[in-house]
């Protein structure tokens, strides 16, 4: 069986839904940026502005684009945890033990990084193994650009039954369209609800797979780890604190948009707070392992990470430090042996890692490439992998625009708007404090923009919204949690959700 888990919360009542099958400048202040590639989606840093969720399912995958590569196949479970840093994490060197993660008998990868530090954009790479820009603007559109297959549709093709378990707005398929191949995709949150508990979805992905006779693949998105902090035990790794302040968002928003700085006492409460929500997140996945027969493939990672420093707290979306981009990466197939690998894996390498574990043989146009050789400790990592934030999102008081970011596995550049480059030594300055600035050639930048523009044959229109759907950007960064609603203003109807606020 093969089992990839991502690091994400899911939870929701479990909902048949039949569907059709088939990267790199520094920062210098909260938020910078660079506009569109050529041949990309259009609009840009502040637009296209956003529209109310979709009501359609979303186009399936083009069946030329693809190749299912035969049928059936080991059982495949993946676990996404959301917004996750590797360096809070005891193997990363971070304080909070693994105990089910590390008892997995896994292969530890420690140079995993996300490419796009939002939770829907992320996703749509990590399953498809093409750049997040391809996909376009996802949250205001409800669905992806890309023509091309998700490993739900792969799998569909081959046979298997496929169910995702959602545990967080971010991933409401009205929003994301990633229930494309899905023979269930559960999303079913409670009225007004932005989250369901890891064991609530843990418990749902039991049920399912627990009624398979053929081959499965299974999602498991868990969210308790995202904002608000607010785990069961707030004193766990802080024992002695005697403040006031708490990780729900009304406490923490003046700190995450910028206005104010907490007293360094109280931010180390609040990472104390966040560590305990991702230790509870650990916990809450072993009955999910333990249930597993042991032929499967576990891959378990995070979409992206969360930002403590860098003057840019209790948020991720601008910003591409090791914080948000380094995430954790465990993966477990039949053939491999546990332990811990090196060389650099991106999230857009996962989809091509899986189908050549789980010796699919297909084809499609993916631009990452399999790092089953850095699995088996035989090197082959990346040289340099690609990031970027998101240049469609209007932009809050004092952000630049969107960033990019080279990384390779000793420096990270990254790029503003204005073309300003800073390059990081990892070595020698692991804090990112320090970058050499000088100019000289936009090689990186020119050969993203060519990649982005390579990929323009997978790329659907742009999705028109009627007039009547749209939302300014202030009213969809009202909708999006990034500001708060005006006085005197209606409430606004149910949002796109935030790619991973």
């Amino acid at each position: 069986m093969l089992i990839v888990a991502a690091l994400v919360a899911c939870s929701s009542p479990e909902r048949e839904t039949p569907r059709a099958a088939g990267h790199p400048g520094e920062p210098r202040g909260p938020g910078a940026g660079h506009p569109g590639p050529p041949g990309g989606p259009p609009g840009g840093p502040g637009g296209p502005p956003g529209s109310a969720p979709r009501t359609t399912p979303p186009e399936p995958a083009d069946p030329a684009t693809f190749s299912a590569g035969g049928a059936g196949g080991p059982n495949i479970l993946w676990v996404t945890t959301d917004t996750v840093s590797a360096g809070h994490l005891a193997p990363w060197g971070g304080r909070v033990p693994l105990p089910t993660l590390e008892g997995l008998g896994a292969v530890r990868v420690e140079q995993a990084y996300s490419n796009f530090p939002e939770t829907a954009l992320s996703h749509w790479s990590m399953f498809t193994g093409v750049l997040p820009e391809v996909h376009g603007n996802v949250p205001p559109n409800g669905m992806s650009r890309y023509s091309g297959p998700s490993i739900a549709e792969l799998a569909h093709a081959r046979g298997y039954a496929t169910a995702a378990f959602i545990g967080g707005v971010t991933l409401k398929d009205e929003s994301c369209g990633l229930s494309r191949g899905f023979d269930v995709y559960d999303d079913d949150l409670a009225a007004g609800a932005d989250h369901r508990s890891a064991p609530e979805m843990v418990a749902l992905a039991q049920r399912w797979i627990a009624t398979q006779k053929g081959p499965w693949f299974a999602w498991v998105h868990v969210f308790d780890a995202h904002l608000p902090y607010t785990p069961t035990d707030p004193s766990r790794f802080d024992k002695d604190y005697a403040g006031t302040l708490d990780g729900t968002e009304a406490k923490l928003r003046p700190f995450a948009n910028g206005a104010s700085t907490p007293p360094e006492r109280d931010l180390a409460h609040v990472t104390a707070l966040y560590d305990a929500e991702i230790a509870e997140v650990d916990a809450a996945l072993q009955p999910l392992f333990g249930s597993l027969h042991g032929d499967e493939i576990v891959v378990v990672n995070a979409d992206h990470g969360e930002s403590f420093a860098h003057n840019y707290l209790f948020n991720h979306r601008a910003v591409l430090w090791d914080d948000v981009l380094h995430v954790p990466l465990y993966v477990k197939a039949p053939g491999l042996k546990p332990g811990t690998v090196s060389g650099m894996v991106g999230l857009v390498d996962l989809l091509p890692t899986v189908v050549d574990l789980a010796g699919w043989h297909a084809t499609a146009p993916f631009m990452g490439v399999s790092r089953v050789s850095v699995l088996r400790g035989e090197g082959g990592g990346a040289t340099k992998l690609w990031a970027r934030t998101d240049p469609w999102m209007p932009l809050l008081p004092g952000e630049a625009g969107a960033r990019f970011a080279e990384l390779t596995p000793t420096s990270r550049m990254i790029r503003e708007l204005d073309g300003t480059r800073c390059t990081y030594d990892l070595g020698s300055d692991p804090g990112e404090l320090h970058g050499d600035c000088a100019g000289g050639e936009d090689r990186a930048w020119t050969e993203y923009n060519a990649a982005i523009q390579a990929m323009s044959r997978y790329q659907r229109a742009e999705v028109s919204r009627p007039a009547g759907e749209r939302l300014t950007p202030g009213e969809m960064l009202e909708q999006l949690g990034y500001t708060d609603r005006r006085p005197g203003s209606a409430p606004p109807p149910p949002p796109p959700p935030p790619a991973g606020r």
